[in-house]
């Protein structure tokens, strides 16, 4: 999930951007959250200061805390996301801007770009992409809900939200194209934590977010996926 927090007073520049994430590609507005504030307050600076949480931030430059630049004390606990600076005021130098636009007319255009190159450039380091001489794939990390091994058909199967995918690979193979999110929770099994809603050790499945219950669930990777 991709937070875009706006801080701005004006209301226009709210209804922009919610505006510009219905033309985003499917997989990229279903991830992301607004949230919009008019103030400095200490949700805003709880947000902040979220380490595991990707955001993107839009900011009336305008705004100051303890005569310090507010996208500077962004800066100071959070060094990973992205400011894309709003208005024409721009006071003193502020660390690893990804953009600065002045001219509100220019918004609707320029926003949709930018959210389209940060998108893009964090949802293609974040996919499971092979190929071989017949066909290659690319499926984004986050629409992958889980990976088994068919004995039966003695191929690897990539379970998505809309589709399934045959592979002749081993899970271990797999293993080596995922991120940290996939674990291991069966010998037979590679599992999105992040798709999961319920652990059921005691039985040995799992209720993933889709609602559907997969039995595919081994107590001897418990401690590995409770730490994560």
């Amino acid at each position: 999930m991709i937070k875009i927090i706006l801080i701005d007073n004006d209301e226009r520049n709210y209804l922009t951007l919610k505006n510009i994430i219905v033309k985003l590609d499917f997989l990229y507005s279903k991830n992301l959250i607004i949230k919009w504030y008019t103030k400095y307050s200490e949700e805003l600076d709880n947000t902040i200061n979220e380490q595991e949480t990707k955001k993107i931030y839009f900011i009336n430059n305008k705004y100051e805390l303890n005569k310090n630049n507010l996208a500077n004390h962004i800066r100071t606990s959070d060094y990973r996301s992205e400011l894309i600076l709003l208005g024409n005021t721009y006071k003193k130098w502020i660390n690893n801007i990804f953009d600065f636009l002045p001219n509100i007319y220019e918004y609707p255009k320029k926003i949709l770009l930018d959210l389209k190159q940060i998108l893009d450039n964090f949802y293609i380091g974040n996919m499971f992409q092979y190929k071989n001489r017949k066909f290659s794939l690319n499926i984004y990390y986050d629409n992958i809900l889980f990976i088994y091994r068919d004995t039966s058909e003695r191929k690897v199967v990539i379970v998505t939200d809309n589709n399934k995918y045959n592979l002749c690979m081993s899970l271990n193979e797999v293993k080596d194209h995922l991120d940290g999110r996939f674990k291991q929770a069966h010998r037979a099994c590679l599992l999105n934590i992040c798709r999961v809603q319920e652990y059921n050790w005691a039985n040995n499945y799992f209720v993933l977010d889709t609602g559907k219950k997969i039995k595919l669930l081994s107590k001897k990777y418990r401690d590995d996926i409770e730490i994560s």
